[in-house]
C-alpha cells in the first residue's frame, strides 16, 4: 500500500514560480557581468589602392583587466595570437603591429615578467588582394586576460571580413 501525503503549504506551481523568479534574477545579474569580462573586437579596413590595404583590429579591454602580449615566456598565460590562415584571395605582408608598446611588469599570478595592454590597443596588418573575386579576410584571435586576482579562461574570436569591404571607395 502506498500513501501519498500532500502538503498544502508547499504548492508546486507557487514553489516553481518563486524558484524561476530567483533563477532569472541571478541570470540577469550574472550574464551582463560575464559579457563585461570579454575583450570587444572592432575591425576596420583601409584600402590604400585597388589591391593594397590595411586591416586594423581594435581590442577594447574591460576596465581593470589586461590583455596579454603576443609573446609570452614558458609557464605564462596564453599569448594573444592572430591567425589569418583561412583567408582567401589575400596575401599578408609583415607582422601584425600594435598601436602601442605593451607594459612590461611582473605578474604575480604567474610569478614572471609579462607584457600586456590595458584600455584599448589596435593591431594593424598590411595585405595585398591577389584574387578580388574570392578575397576574404578570415581572422582567428586567441587571447587571455587577467586582473590583479582572476584570470579569464583563454578565448577564441573568429572574424570574417567579406570582399565587399575590400574595395577602394
Amino acid at each position: 500500500m502506498c500513501v501519498v501525503i500532500l502538503y498544502p503549504k508547499y504548492h508546486f506551481p507557487t514553489f516553481m514560480k518563486k524558484f524561476l523568479t530567483v533563477l532569472l534574477a541571478i541570470l540577469a545579474i550574472a550574464l551582463p557581468a560575464a559579457s563585461q569580462t570579454q575583450v570587444k573586437w572592432r575591425t576596420a579596413v583601409r584600402m590604400t589602392s585597388d589591391t593594397e590595404g590595411v586591416v586594423t583590429v581594435k581590442a577594447i579591454i574591460p576596465e581593470g583587466f589586461h590583455l596579454y602580449g603576443t609573446t609570452v615566456p614558458e609557464g605564462g598565460p596564453v599569448a594573444t595570437t592572430f591567425d589569418f590562415g583561412a583567408s582567401k584571395g589575400v596575401k599578408f605582408r609583415g607582422d601584425m603591429s600594435p598601436s602601442s608598446v605593451p607594459v612590461t611588469a611582473r605578474d604575480e599570478a604567474f610569478g614572471i615578467d609579462l607584457q600586456w595592454w590595458t584600455g584599448t590597443v589596435a593591431f594593424s596588418q598590411h595585405f595585398t588582394i591577389t584574387d578580388p573575386a574570392t578575397a576574404q579576410i578570415v581572422l582567428k584571435i586567441k587571447y587571455m586576460m587577467c586582473n590583479g586576482t582572476n584570470c579569464m579562461p583563454p578565448r577564441t574570436e573568429n572574424i570574417t571580413i567579406p570582399n565587399t569591404r575590400l574595395k577602394k571607395k
